[in-house]
């Protein structure tokens, strides 16, 4: 594809994602996700921690009623919530398309880490990067936390790099995907958002506008290698019906590879690799893609 049909690509599902997007209100999130990633009629999926009873009836989410609360994918320490200076109702703050609930132990075990495949392709011990980090210690899998919580099988940390469980991988996979789609700072009370492969904010010194997050190469293989699923494809149903927009590589898993190219260009270019489909963006957006 030639950098102009990329561009074009990117600025079509650029519009499609923006599209009758109507935010909701982030109080109404907790009842909305009850709904949204229903399990069944009495528990709720958890993006880390398999699942947990629905509360919302209880009206309790800070106590023993609740052991979820509300996950964001995208860390808001990184361009979507309040601790950046956004509103209480900032629009990526309460999108629904990668707002989930989790247990509420392992969110903040998860903090604001960057999504990383820290365990071998078979997710049963720790990657070569991982036997050893800086103190010492070896990666952790699956996650525990000091309140005794215990994550999924395939869940790992280290660092500061997270794992979800492979069940979860290729959904996080899309959910960030379209988070660096969606949001390119044209909107009021939103930030540019890209993916690269190391976190960074914004910066005087390097000229840049944008937050980065990742890690894209392991997200682009995590999509690659974990196809959608039918709950979600239920879920994004779920959430346009809630705020009126789609994640179109839900639907077209096929166009990833258009917009963000492949793991190993990802993982050569570094953070060299940004890119918006925003007109109030800086810094270098020159991005090649593959075919694929």
């Amino acid at each position: 594809m030639t950098n102009a049909t990329v561009e074009a690509t990117r600025a079509w599902l650029h519009g499609i994602a923006s599209a009758h997007h109507s935010p909701v209100t982030y109080a109404a999130a907790y009842d909305l996700l009850e709904t949204i990633d229903s399990r069944d009629a009495e528990t709720v999926r958890l993006a880390y921690g398999g699942s947990a009873p629905k509360c919302r009836e209880v009206g309790a989410f800070e106590g023993d009623a609740c052991v979820w609360n509300r996950e964001h994918l995208w860390p808001q320490s990184y361009g979507v919530g309040d601790s950046s200076g956004l509103p209480y109702d900032a629009p990526p703050r309460v999108d629904m398309h990668a707002l989930v609930p989790s247990h509420a132990a392992l969110n903040s075990a998860r903090g604001n880490r960057v999504f990383s495949q820290i365990l071998d392709e078979h997710d049963e011990a720790c990657a070569e990067w991982s036997t050893s980090w800086s103190d010492g210690r070896s990666c952790e899998s699956p996650v525990s936390t000091a309140s005794g919580a215990v994550g999924d099988a395939g869940s790992a940390s280290i660092g500061g790099f997270w794992q979800p469980p492979s069940s979860m991988k290729g959904f996080v996979a899309r959910a960030m995907l379209y988070m660096a789609l969606r949001y390119d700072g044209d909107d009021e009370d939103t930030y540019d958002l890209r993916l690269a492969q190391e976190a960074s904010e914004p910066s005087l010194e390097n000229e840049t506008t944008y937050y980065a997050f990742g890690r894209l190469s392991d997200l682009l293989r995590w999509h690659a290698s974990f196809p959608v699923a039918d709950w979600e494809r239920d879920r994004n149903d779920a959430v346009c019906l809630a705020q009126g927009n789609r994640n179109p590589f839900v639907d077209h898993p096929e166009l990833v590879g258009k917009v963000f190219g492949t793991a190993d260009v990802a993982e050569a270019m570094g953070n060299e690799q940004t890119w918006s489909t925003g007109t109030r963006s800086t810094g270098d957006e020159k991005v090649e893609t593959s075919d694929a």
